[in-house]
């Protein structure tokens, strides 16, 4: 397999089925910066790297209105039923969209809209470097962040994930391989307070 076709086999979990607790009653992905929605410009960003065939979108809070605001029928989406039981729960979802050719699969929160096109390449790279074998995880100013990238080897892990635990409580540190980015890997939207900053980052 070349490396274009392991781009092809690798999968992007996109999480927008949260109940946004922390940000009030409006659903934060909905909320908008310099005019556009926090999930558009999280999936823009990812459409400006990667193929809509790789890109599988889970939903379930607020599902109609979201899927709506995204309005791109070439991108896969599933509702996660229990999506209330937390991320855990999203995550299993989504990894039910893989087909047999995923080699890896990259988790991006829906509510970081500044993750760098550069980056989101670093992060694959790294993972193609290191044979597909390593769980890639950015980081900034020595703080660790997101999307993190894992290999099939933790696929039965993240298929039975349900509560509010995600991938990195699982992952063991002798599997980590990180890589240097920018600091859209750590701003992510959970207040009003925060999407204030958010119109002002860019």
């Amino acid at each position: 397999m070349n490396e274009t076709n392991y781009e092809h086999s690798i999968k992007k979990i996109v999480l927008a089925a949260g109940l946004s607790k922390r940000y009030g009653s409006e659903n934060k992905l909905s909320a908008l910066i310099n005019g556009k929605s926090i999930i558009n410009y999280t999936i823009d960003n990812l459409l400006k790297t990667f193929s809509f065939n790789d890109i599988i979108v889970v939903l379930g809070h607020d599902y109609e209105n979201i899927i709506n605001l995204i309005n791109n029928s070439k991108i896969s989406f599933i509702k996660n039923k229990i999506y209330k039981n937390g991320i855990g729960s999203s995550i299993s979802t989504g990894m039910k969209k893989l087909d047999l050719n995923t080699i890896g699969v990259m988790i991006i929160p829906g509510d970081m809209p500044f993750i760098e096109k550069d980056d989101l390449i670093k992060i694959q790279n790294k993972f193609f470097e290191l044979d597909c074998k390593k769980v890639i995880c950015p980081k900034y100013n020595n703080i660790s962040g997101n999307p993190v990238l894992l290999p099939k080897s933790y696929f039965n892990i993240l298929k039975k994930l349900n509560g509010d635990n995600g991938a990195k409580s699982y992952i063991k540190d002798k599997d980590i391989a990180f890589v240097e980015t920018s600091s859209g890997t750590l701003f992510d939207i959970d207040t009003v307070e925060s999407l204030n900053k958010a119109n002002l980052y860019q």
